[in-house]
Parts: C-alpha cells; structure tokens; sequence
C-alpha cells in the first residue's frame, strides 16, 4: 500500500546542546576514495606545488583558512583548529605543506558555517567544516574533490521495533524525526519515504524528540551519532549505518566562486591520498564503530 507522508514541524524547545546543533548541517564517514567533485572542473588541470607564490591568495604569503566558531571533535580538538588535531585540522596542514606553506604561515579566521557555501565573494582561501557537496550549493562556491564521503546512521531507542529492520524499505513503516534543509532530510524524504515525518530546527531538538517518543528514528551523520549515544542518552543506540545519503557527494574544502586555487588544493588531496596520509587520518580520527550493521537497499 502506498501513503501518503505527513510532514510536520516542531517548535520543542531545549536548551543546553548546541555541540549538536551547530554539526545539523553537515554529513559523515567514509572507508572507501571519493568520486570528484563536479565543481571542481579545474582538477583535471595539472598543477605543480610547492610554491605559495604563484598562487592567488587572501593575502600573500598566507593561507587563510576559516571554520565556524566553535568547532568540534572529531574534525577539531579542544575547539583550537589551529593545533592540528581533529580530522579537518590535520589534514588542512597536510594539504597547506603540499602547497609548500609553513605551519605558522597557516592563519585560521571564522566565517558562520551556512554563510561559507551562500553566494558573494569570500574573505577566506578555503573553509573547512564539514560542508557537504551538492549541486545546489556548487552554483555558488567551488568545491575540492571531496575529502571525506559522507555515511549517515538510524538512531532509536534500545528497545525500539526499529531495530529489526534489515533494509531502508523496513524503515519506511517507522516515524522519522528530521532537521530541515540537511542532507539527511532529503534522504529520509527521498529514499526511506516514511509516512510521518517531524521536522526540527537542529538535530539536539530532534534528538530530544526521539527521546521524548514524538519519533521512533533520526538519521544524523556517524561522528553526530556516535556522540550521542556514547555522550548524550544512555537509552539511545546507532541501529545501522546507510550506504549513502543521495544527495551529498561527500565532504570538500570550499572556495570563492572559480577560484583559482582550486585545481591546487584537488592536486594536494590526490598525492595525500596516493601517499595514504587520509587514510592514516581517517583511521586515527575517523574510525568506523564495529559491529553495526548496513541497511539493505
């Protein structure tokens, strides 16, 4: 029988999780070499690094990177992006030695997270936080290859009936909680296609939801979940991992609009790659959560 879906919004309050809410827009984890990006047209080009001076910076000399304020582990450590732990913070100095620039030459600014991928020129060489790639946000930024491809999870109750589903049809039949305009959104309402969907602002409001028994399941990215149940509700559990969210094509530094910086950036992440530095950084701070299953198409 096909349903019709109930969207609805929710205007729950909660006070208290903003580590939470500031990640509602990003999405997660990856084992296996990202596709390109589509924005990046100009990595095809072959480029030479080592030479900061041949490039079109900020400011010479510099490589000025932003991030949203504040930033979290696992991609940032002790809210300091500076001191090259987390995630995006070593790998941001990785690719900045590739482009032949000096850790101190490295300067960290902030920009909101939503306002790195809005149209307008940029006060900053490249942003990283987590921003997912899509074609929508690319008409107004560029993109690198990504550098990490996303993976979301289901989250329920350790009790839940959700559990004992072994497929994304399986899914369809339970009450998602959602946050609005994220890429899990799109997901849940494109591909699960459950029949009652709640809409929330940040995913701590959806959570609470979950929580609360207003929702049977939420889809967050892995890092997100993993805090959750590890950090947040002891009751909470990850049920599966997705093969893919459907919309986002992974993780990428973001540009100003046909920045020339670009194809530099997608060349250091090849050789990072080839050199299996993202590798070692995704296993260090990144790790997959072991015995959980993947949901069947």
């Amino acid at each position: 029988m096909t349903h019709s879906r109930i969207r609805r919004r929710s205007t729950l309050a909660l006070i208290g999780m903003t580590a939470l809410a500031a990640l509602a827009l990003s999405a997660c984890s990856s084992s296996a070499a990202p596709e390109s990006s589509p924005s990046s047209s100009a990595s095809a080009e072959k480029v030479t690094l080592g030479d900061p001076a041949k490039l079109k910076l900020v400011k010479d000399g510099e490589l000025t990177v932003h991030v949203d304020d504040p930033v979290w582990s696992p991609w940032f450590i002790d809210n300091k992006p500076d001191n090259g732990k987390g995630f995006e913070s070593a790998l941001t100095y990785a690719v900045a030695e590739k482009l032949g620039f000096k850790k101190d030459q490295v300067k960290w600014g902030y920009t909101a997270f939503a306002a790195s991928f809005t149209p307008g020129p940029k006060d900053f060489d490249l942003y990283t936080q987590e921003v997912s790639i899509t074609d929508e946000r690319a008409k107004a930024v560029s993109f690198s290859d990504p550098y990490y491809v996303s993976r979301s999870v289901v989250i329920t109750k350790d009790n839940s009936p959700a559990l004992a589903a072994k497929s994304v049809a399986d899914l369809a039949k339970y009450r998602f909680g959602t946050v609005a305009g994220t890429t899990q959104d799109s997901y849940i309402t494109q591909t699960i296609k459950p029949k009652d969907v709640l809409s929330f602002d940040t995913v701590a409001l959806s959570t609470q939801a979950l929580e609360n028994g207003q929702v049977d399941a939420i889809v967050v990215d892995l890092q997100i979940g993993q805090n959750v149940v590890l950090n947040q509700y002891k009751d909470l559990k990850i049920a599966g991992l997705l093969k893919d969210n459907g919309v986002s094509k992974g993780m990428g530094f973001v540009f100003d609009l046909n920045s020339p910086l670009v194809p530099y950036v997608d060349e250091a992440l090849n050789q990072l790659r080839a050199d299996g530095t993202i590798d070692k950084l995704e296993k260090e701070w990144l790790p997959l959560p072991e015995q959980v299953q993947e949901y069947t198409q």
